[in-house]
């Protein structure tokens, strides 16, 4: 079989080496440049002839024709959905990195997520290429059930956080927990949650490590919302303050949410914070020049794709079931959180 090659420097345009073309400047069969491409044992005399002609040939391997006579692909696929989104596009981000260190090359396929024949359609797409591997980058619940990953020929790993349940002490060590504590810090003692779609594992985990926080620490939960992850699900969340428990805390689970609630609070003319303080969580770069800048947490969001592919790569191995571990993030303290104040007053 022939593995096609760029045509060498100085060469005919139009003519690249090919495994034949190396095979009589060694003077060898093709069939024995066939072998050394795929790493099998030759005679010292032989290989050495070949590794010359390759070098003045300027032999290139295809990557393509390479998988194919070794059954052995170097692409791997990557779902994704919300690429919109700044944390998906930093997860993929990683992934690609990683899978470009180990020598592959991410395939990505865009599906829709208000799509249900495009998510069930994606598994035979993907079926169709030749593919060391899966990962899936950012899905929801229902997104996992319309794609049947059972479905896939090849290994899969979906991008995800361990579960925390009510009784999970590791929800404590949850990088949304810190930046509750931090509010605790300053003094807050009655709290308000923007979240969002509690469809996705990633929001009931920062609502667990919420929830587990304020226990611990014998603070008030008055009260939590849910809804998308946008801006306008922020601002559309404040309708449901609680005026009659006036928390001074309003802890959103994603940066746009509290940008939402921001906005929502300088129309009202409620003061940020000397009336009520709000935090974010992701650590969008142009959380900085919010107004007021937005305390928030700083998640290492490529780290988590890397992981996901390094444990693909993994499984290919023969390792067994993936860990990813917790998220990592670092709090970011900034001008929209400080002590408490007497929160919003009733309209």
């Amino acid at each position: 079989m022939a593995i096609e090659a760029s045509a060498p420097e100085g060469g005919p345009p139009g003519r690249p080496a090919t495994i034949y073309t190396v095979a009589e400047a060694a003077g060898v069969s093709h069939q024995t440049v066939s072998r050394y491409l795929k790493g099998d044992s030759l005679r010292p005399g032989n290989r050495e002839r070949v590794e010359q002609a390759v070098k003045a040939l300027d032999y290139q391997v295809n990557d393509v024709a390479q998988a194919l006579s070794t059954k052995k692909s170097h692409r791997i696929g990557a779902f994704v959905f919300d690429i919109d989104d700044w944390a998906p596009q930093r997860i993929l981000a990683g992934a690609a990195k990683a899978a470009r260190s180990a020598g592959y090359i991410l395939d990505i396929l865009r599906v829709d997520p208000e799509d249900n024949v495009s998510l069930r359609n994606a598994v035979r797409l993907m079926n169709r290429t030749m593919l060391a591997g899966v990962v899936v980058i950012s899905p929801s619940d229902p997104i996992l059930r319309l794609l049947q990953l059972e479905r896939l020929r090849v290994p899969w790993v979906v991008e995800a956080e361990p579960v925390l349940g009510p009784d999970d002490d590791r929800a404590l060590q949850h990088p949304f927990a810190r930046v509750v504590s931090h509010l605790a810090d300053l003094g807050h003692e009655r709290f308000f949650h923007i979240g969002g779609p509690v469809s996705w594992l990633a929001e009931r985990n920062r609502r667990e490590a919420y929830r587990q926080t304020l226990a611990r620490r014998g603070l008030t939960n008055c009260g939590e919302t849910q809804g998308l992850w946008g801006a306008a699900a922020g601002y559309e969340a404040m309708a449901s303050y609680p005026h009659a428990d006036a928390p001074t805390a309003i802890v959103a689970a994603s940066d746009q949410l509290a940008l939402g609630a921001l906005f929502w609070l300088q129309e009202h003319g409620v003061r940020v914070p000397d009336d009520v303080s709000v935090s974010g969580y992701d650590g969008i770069a142009d959380t900085e020049y919010y107004w007021p800048p937005l305390t928030t947490v700083a998640v290492d969001f490529p780290r988590m794709g890397c992981n996901t592919v390094q444990a693909l790569l993994a499984l290919e191995g023969g390792g067994g079931p993936p860990d990813l571990g917790m998220p990592v993030g670092e709090l970011v303290p900034r001008a929209s959180t400080g002590r408490p104040g007497g929160g919003i007053p009733a309209p």
